[in-house]
C-alpha cells in the first residue's frame, strides 16, 4: 500500500512547487524563459543604437513590448497598443507574465483598473516591477501618487529630472548584480531622475552628485519586488549604449536578478554569446528581407526559405543549451548557425542576381529597340532627303 501512495504523494508534491513557483521566489514561466510585458518607449532605438529592448533577444526571456510613449509613437496609437496587448483580466497579467517594465510610459493612458491590476501582480501576485527612468516628474509621465508610486523603494524629490554627467557607484558590494559586472567602468549617464530610497530599501549604487541620489534600488514588497534604475532611456544611457561593452549583459542581468535567476558567472563568455546571439537575430532579419525583394522581381526562393526554416531548428537547439547553462556548445551551435547562414546569404545573392538578369536584360531591349527607332527616324529626315529635289514656287506676275 505504501509504495503505491509514495508516487502519488510525490506527484502531489511536485504539482504544488511547479504551481507555487512565484510564491517561492522565482519569477520564470513554466518554459523557463522570463516572461516579460513592457510599456513605455520600448521600440527599436533611435540614434542607430538599441536600448534595454537588447534583452528582447535573450533565449532565456520572452519580451512583449508595448510602446506606449505618445511623442515617439502617435497617441492613438499608443492606446491601440494597450487595448491590443493588455492582458483583460488580472487573472491573466499574473498567469501570463514574470516581470512588468515600464520606461517613460504616460500614466495618463493607463486605466485605473490596469494601474491597480499591475500593483496586485506584484504584492499579491509575485511578479516583479522594473521600473527604468521616470518615476516622478512634472508632466504626464509622473507615476507618483497612484498605486503604482506606492510600491516603488523610492520617492521623488523637488528636483525631479536633472542632466549633467553622472558616474555609477557601487554601494553594496555584496549583492550579487553588483558583483556579476565592472559597473563602475561604465562612462557616466547624461541625466538622472532624482529619487529618495524609502525605509526599508535596499540602494545597490548611487551615483557621484553631491546629493547621492540613488542609482539603483531595490525591495521586496509583499509576495514580489520592485527595481529602480534611475537613469533614463533612450538620451542618458546612449554612453552606455555606445561605449560600454557590457551594456547588453547589465540590462539582462538586471532582468535575471528581478526574477531571482542564476546570474551567469563568466560575463566574458557572456558577452561573447550576447554578442553572437544578436548579430545572427539580425542576421536573419536580413536575409528575410532580402529574400522578399528577390520575391518581388520573381526569383525563385522556396528552397530558401525552407533553409531559413532548418537553420532556424538549429538556432533552437543553440538556445536550449543556453537555457541549461551549456555555454560552451551553445557557443559551437551559433557558429554552425552563423555558416548557414552566411551560405543562405551567397545563396539569396545568387537568386538575386538571376531574378535581375532578366530585369536587365528587358531594360537592354528597351534601350536597344528605342535606338534603332532613332536611328530610322534620324535616317529618314536628314539623310533619305537627298532624294528629293528642291521645288519652286511661281508667282503670278501681272
Amino acid at each position: 500500500m505504501l509504495t503505491l501512495e509514495l508516487p502519488r504523494y510525490a506527484l502531489v508534491m511536485l504539482l504544488f512547487f511547479s504551481l507555487a513557483g512565484k510564491a517561492l521566489g522565482t519569477r520564470v514561466g513554466p518554459e523557463g524563459r522570463v516572461r516579460i510585458i513592457a510599456f513605455g518607449d520600448v521600440i527599436d532605438q533611435y540614434q542607430g543604437y538599441n536600448t534595454f529592448t537588447v534583452v528582447r533577444y535573450d533565449p532565456a526571456i520572452s519580451y512583449t513590448p508595448v510602446p506606449t510613449r505618445p511623442d515617439y509613437v502617435t497617441p492613438e496609437l499608443a492606446q491601440r497598443n494597450l487595448r491590443i496587448y493588455m492582458p483583460r483580466t488580472y487573472r491573466r497579467l499574473v498567469d501570463d507574465y514574470d516581470i512588468i517594465t515600464t520606461s517613460d510610459a504616460y500614466q495618463y493612458l493607463f486605466r485605473p483598473d490596469w494601474i491597480n491590476w499591475m500593483t496586485d501582480a506584484v504584492t499579491g501576485g509575485g511578479l516583479g516591477f522594473q521600473w527604468l527612468g521616470t518615476f516622478a516628474c512634472e508632466d504626464q509621465k509622473n507615476w507618483y501618487g497612484t498605486t503604482i508610486g506606492d510600491i516603488a523603494p523610492v520617492g521623488p524629490t523637488s528636483e525631479h529630472t536633472i542632466s549633467g554627467s553622472f558616474r555609477f557607484v557601487v554601494r553594496d558590494h555584496d549583492e550579487e548584480l553588483m558583483g556579476a559586472l565592472p559597473w563602475e567602468e561604465a562612462p557616466p549617464c547624461v541625466n538622472l531622475n532624482t529619487q529618495t530610497p524609502k525605509d526599508g530599501s535596499s540602494v545597490w549604487a548611487v551615483t557621484d552628485h553631491p546629493k547621492g541620489y540613488p542609482f539603483l534600488t531595490y525591495w521586496r514588497v509583499g509576495e514580489g519586488a520592485v527595481m529602480n534604475f534611475a537613469s533614463k532611456f533612450p538620451n542618458g544611457v546612449a554612453p552606455w549604449a555606445r561605449e560600454w561593452r557590457y551594456f547588453p549583459q547589465a540590462m539582462i542581468y538586471m532582468v535575471y536578478r528581478l526574477a531571482d535567476k542564476r546570474l551567469p558567472e563568466d560575463p566574458a563568455i557572456y558577452e561573447e554569446l550576447t554578442r553572437q546571439i544578436i548579430e545572427l537575430n539580425e542576421m536573419r532579419s536580413y536575409l528575410i528581407e532580402l529574400l522578399s525583394f528577390v520575391e518581388n522581381f520573381g526569383g525563385r526562393i522556396n528552397s530558401l526559405h525552407d533553409w531559413i526554416v532548418e537553420t532556424d531548428g538549429k538556432k533552437a537547439l543553440a538556445d536550449q543549451s543556453y537555457m541549461n547553462g551549456d555555454f560552451d556548445e551553445c557557443l559551437a551551435r551559433l557558429a554552425d548557425v552563423k555558416e548557414e547562414q552566411l551560405a543562405i546569404s551567397l545563396a539569396a545573392i545568387d537568386a538575386k542576381q538571376d531574378a535581375l538578369l532578366w530585369v536587365y536584360l528587358v531594360e537592354w531591349c528597351s534601350l536597344m529597340a528605342t535606338f534603332m527607332v532613332s536611328g530610322i527616324v534620324l535616317w529618314t529626315l536628314m539623310i533619305r532627303r537627298r532624294l528629293y529635289r528642291q521645288v519652286g514656287t511661281s508667282r503670278l506676275v501681272v
